[in-house]
């Protein structure tokens, strides 16, 4: 009756929601508060990231204004 992967796994999840049927309500708050957690370290790594990609803007820019004023000084031959 229950051959391969899926029928198996069905009787797995039935067996897991009936003893387990009492934990859910901690399991479901577990997994929030890991998804919360997950998605302050996502967003503080954006933050991150973002920042050093407008210092390494600015460096570039400052960079480029250096090569122009450095080329302007040079007298043309």
């Amino acid at each position: 009756m229950f051959s391969g992967f899926w029928g198996w796994f069905l009787v797995v999840v039935i067996v897991a929601i009936i003893f387990s049927a009492g934990k859910l309500p901690a399991l479901k708050a577990q997994a929030e508060e890991k998804l919360k957690l997950l998605a302050a370290a996502a967003e503080k790594g954006k933050k991150e990231l973002e920042a050093k990609l407008n210092e390494s803007k600015k460096k570039r820019e400052a960079n480029k204004e250096e090569n122009t004023n450095s080329n302007e000084d040079k007298p043309s031959e």
